[in-house]
């Protein structure tokens, strides 16, 4: 979950990854600000970040070492996409709000400027009857979102400002992202990022990337002084990680 950075690149042509019948293709992009190599998997593709001037065979045996991981990385980042896209807006359907699956009730409303959205032991939304037929999904998708984020901001400002002051550190700023591949980072101008996906998560899940990622304003790596930083005021970090890793796989469940 580290942060990015803004490289200055070289594009280089489409490759692939073989694994038995599987193809991957993938990009290696030559950065001057890289200090090693690294694999980045998004819904749009695998890229290879490597220092400029990595040998072409070092380039290649990256590569061969991390076939499995690219594999499953790259079925992990579809599903999860492919879960989230599949989100369905109608009375009786499920939306995953801190980890549990609750059920959707519509309710016709009269006119008014959008749809409202109210927690009240189930998803509740209003929907204007003045709302056109065609506007009625990306009405809703994005009052859900719009609900979901705004969940997100309120716990990412009360839990980092908790989790800030365990850990000794203050951060330039604590926002919201919707980054494709992470679910957190801490960019080198002490900003913390966390995906405001993750109020539909766990709250445990989400407090270990708040963590995480403000332990970085102490240890820039994934060192051991790193872990030890973060086991001192979250000793169970391990298991909270596990749970968001579970969460990343089953959240379609019902």
């Amino acid at each position: 979950m580290n942060a990015p950075m803004n490289d200055a690149t070289n594009a280089a042509a489409p490759r692939v990854l073989v694994i038995g019948d599987t193809v991957i293709p993938y990009t290696v992009r030559m950065s001057a600000r890289a200090k090693r190599q690294r694999l980045v998997v998004t819904p749009a593709g695998v890229e290879l970040v490597a220092p400029v001037g990595t040998p072409e065979a070092a380039m290649q045996q990256l590569m061969r070492h991390k076939r499995r991981w690219v594999f499953d990385a790259v079925h992990a980042v579809h599903e999860r996409h492919r879960a989230l896209l599949a989100q369905r807006y109608a009375s009786g359907a499920k939306l995953q709000v801190r980890g549990r699956w609750l059920t959707l009730v519509l309710h016709e409303a009269g006119p008014a400027e959008g749809v409202t959205v109210a927690l009240r032991g189930q998803v509740h939304l209003s929907v204007p009857n003045t709302l056109a037929p065609d506007a009625r999904l990306p009405a809703l998708s994005a009052a859900v979102d719009a609900w979901l984020r705004g969940r997100a901001s309120d716990d990412l400002d009360r839990l980092g400002r908790a989790w800030a002051a365990r850990l000794n550190v203050t951060p330039t700023a604590l926002r919201l992202t919707d980054a494709r591949a992470r679910w957190g980072s801490c960019g080198r101008d002490g900003v913390v990022r966390v995906h405001w996906r993750l109020a539909q998560a766990p709250l445990a899940a989400m407090e270990y990337v708040i963590a995480h990622e403000l332990t970085h304003l102490r240890h820039r790596h994934h060192g051991p002084a790193f872990w030890l930083a973060l086991a001192e005021v979250m000793p169970d970090w391990s298991l909270r990680k596990a749970l968001l890793e579970r969460w990343e796989v089953n959240r379609r469940e019902l």
